[in-house]
């Protein structure tokens, strides 16, 4: 799995497969592949879910169940490589989405489900960037998962009216340092609400991630998850 600093098709059933299966390709050698290991922090963001456990072929990964909203606490180990990834019903053991997939060894990812624009349940990813922001900074990575949206999002600082993230749309993800301690606005491009995250939220030195659903299409509403 693969991603830029700011970009789409973060679908991971999409993303960097064919090379990951390519390299597994050895002429004249079936010797089987050694994967080294991944490492993955898990989101729920389906309003309509039930707590959700994910799975890694038949082995559960996650030790606690993840209610819509929330994120694992820490990341989970798992074998790099091909993949089949999925998610369950923690309650019933129903596998609510699954993927074939390949990941990348020795990264760091953040999957989560989510709901498309026809309301099927979907699995994604997102590389997790490493690297401190700059000093006395934080820095965010928003994500767009709002399909009842009738446009994008603009994020910007209250006071001034800075943008800080232009033009959000649906999967698109990317990081930007941030001054911490000042509230952030958002706004549905197009509409006359805007949405405060107070910035006693963040704290320097920090890494974050702000998702964005909506049960509207001109409101979104914000999530906040601490990387490190």
């Amino acid at each position: 799995m693969k991603t830029n600093l700011k970009n789409k098709a973060i679908i991971i059933s999409m993303v960097a497969v064919g090379a990951i299966l390519m390299s597994a390709c050895k002429k004249g050698d079936d010797t089987p592949i050694q994967y080294g290991n991944s490492y993955v922090r898990v989101l729920n963001t389906v309003s309509t879910s039930q707590p959700q456990d994910f799975y890694q072929a038949d082995t559960k990964i996650t030790t606690t169940a993840v209610a819509y909203g929330s994120a694992s606490t820490s990341y989970y180990t798992i074998k790099g490589g091909p993949s089949n990834l999925k998610f369950k019903d923690a309650a019933t053991g129903t596998t609510t989405t699954s993927a074939n997939v390949g990941v990348e060894e020795g990264a760091y990812f953040t999957i989560f489900n989510y709901k498309d624009r026809s309301g099927n349940i979907q699995i994604g990813g997102m590389k997790d960037l490493s690297t401190l922001p700059a000093a006395n900074k934080a820095r965010v990575r928003f994500l767009n998962l709002a399909y009842s949206l009738n446009n994008s999002i603009n994020v910007k600082y209250l006071v001034g009216g800075a943008l800080i993230a232009s033009s959000i749309e649906i999967g698109d993800t990317n990081y930007v340092d941030i001054d911490p301690n000042l509230d952030l606005g958002v706004t549905v491009i197009g509409s006359a609400t805007t949405a405060t995250i107070p910035g006693t939220n963040f704290v320097s030195g920090k890494i974050y991630t702000i998702w964005f659903d909506s049960t509207t299409a001109t409101d979104a509403n914000y999530h906040i998850i601490v990387q490190n």
